[in-house]
């Protein structure tokens, strides 16, 4: 949970939010269940999805993400908003400019990251019948995939597969982003690049947090840092 989410309330943008961390909640909790039933999990460090992928995000998730940044990377918020964030890496430039190669754990936002940076690796997906299919992260070696009890491959299993070997299945991305879609009624779902939306999304989270605060109809009226 985003403290400053408290900030946010009788706008719409707490509305979206607060639902959009439920999502979230719910999605740890369910990879929670499967990581433990699976006993399969990313190799400590690895990181190699976010090499050369910077994810196209929804509107939503943007505003989850820019909220996060001002709460707990104040001064990295400015920069993006300001345009002097080093939006490019040195190391792969087609990279989400949020992954730092020297950190062993690369991602800089990660109690904010986006929908498809949470379910990566951890999330199945639906066969032609609406069953529950899932495959081990391809960035998992066969050697990792062969020490595993089962061995596991990197092939698809099926979710009577599944059940036999985990009695358990894996959250769905389609279900998880049916879901988030639905937070924001008169969206069309129109994704944009990260590195594009982000800063709108950081100013006009600090505008909402600033003009909430001088509302004389907020009880609270908590005054936001300096942005």
């Amino acid at each position: 949970m985003i403290t400053f989410l408290a900030r946010l309330k009788g706008t719409c943008e707490y509305e979206i939010l607060h639902a959009l961390d439920a999502v979230y909640t719910a999605i740890q909790e369910q990879e929670s269940v499967w990581k433990t039933a699976s006993r399969v999990s990313c190799t400590d460090g690895c990181g190699a999805c976010c090499v050369a992928f910077e994810p196209d995000v929804l509107d939503c998730e943007a505003l989850y993400l820019a909220l996060w940044l001002i709460e707990n990377e104040p001064a990295a918020a400015r920069s993006i908003r300001d345009g002097t964030y080093p939006m490019t890496r040195s190391d792969n430039p087609a990279g989400c400019f949020l992954y730092d190669p020297d950190n062993p754990y690369h991602c800089t936002v990660y109690g904010g990251r986006c929908l498809i940076c949470r379910l990566f690796g951890y999330s199945g997906d639906h066969g032609k019948d609406g069953s529950t299919r899932w495959k081990p992260c391809r960035f998992l070696s066969e050697t990792e995939l062969s020490f595993h009890t089962p061995p596991l491959t990197h092939r698809q299993y099926e979710s009577a597969e599944l059940f036999s070997l985990f009695n358990a299945l894996p959250p769905v991305m389609s279900d998880s982003m049916s879901q988030v879609l639905s937070l924001s009624p008169c969206s069309t779902g129109t994704t944009y690049p990260l590195r594009e939306i982000l800063p709108q999304a950081i100013q006009r989270m600090q505008f909402t947090l600033m003009y909430n605060a001088l509302n004389p109809e907020n009880p609270d009226n908590i005054t936001p840092e300096s942005a």
